[in-house]
């Protein structure tokens, strides 16, 4: 499972995020650095989100859009927008479920 945690810091002068992002694989963090980001609003209309393929314009000519994810499989896709730690949602239910 990879995860992604942004915690933000401090705002800079043109309204940009400061702070810093961690990427996890299961529940470990495996990096870490400080990241300044714009932050925008979250939907899923319009460009949205895309899992298995990319929608949204190149940002070089080397870069060609619109094509599929190939050579994995996607098992799971999470999205949370809350200000809250990263969380093992499944540890958590495997916890609960051996509680019952």
């Amino acid at each position: 499972m990879l995860g992604v945690e942004f915690v933000k810091q401090s705002r800079g002068e043109h309204g940009e995020s400061h702070g810093t992002v961690k990427l996890y694989v299961d529940e470990n963090v495996v990096a870490q650095a400080p990241l300044r980001t714009q932050s925008g609003h979250f939907a899923l209309c319009g460009e949205g989100l895309s899992v298995g393929r990319d929608t949204g314009d190149s940002v070089s000519e080397q870069y060609t859009p619109f094509f599929p994810f190939e050579g994995g499989r996607i098992r799971k896709v999470e999205i949370s927008t809350g200000d809250d730690a990263y969380l093992d949602l499944e540890q958590q239910l495997i916890a609960a479920l051996a509680r019952d």
